[in-house]
């Protein structure tokens, strides 16, 4: 399974309440709208009794069928020189730090029992 695997971090000054708020209740529609994947999941760190917050405050998973799917994401944000990718800086420039942000593509591998 192909997937992109994005550490967000919020913008300076924000609240971790109003990052969750703001990527649930406009980003993330933003991206059901104009994006094509097969899931997409926004995981948010719980802080645990005596260890260090993480340098990031979401950790997003969007699964494709295949390697296709991924470039084709791709290309529809153009290095955010496209239309839609203009749409999704100009919105990611109101929560995301940006410089902190890292993504990766990832060929993810499940094990069971």
């Amino acid at each position: 399974m192909i997937k992109t695997i994005a550490l967000i971090k919020r913008k300076p000054g924000m609240s971790s309440e109003d990052f969750v708020k703001y990527y649930e209740e406009h980003h993330a529609p933003l991206a059901l709208k104009h994006l094509t994947f097969s899931k997409y999941v926004r995981n948010y760190p719980v802080a645990m009794p005596g260890t260090d917050q993480p340098d990031f405050d979401c950790i997003t998973e969007f699964w494709f069928d295949d390697l296709e799917g991924a470039l084709k994401v791709q290309e529809v944000l153009g290095d955010y020189k496209t239309e839609v990718g203009k749409v999704f800086l100009a919105d990611e420039e109101k929560f995301q730090d940006r410089a902190k942000t890292r993504s990766f593509l990832v060929d993810e591998r499940v094990s069971s029992k």
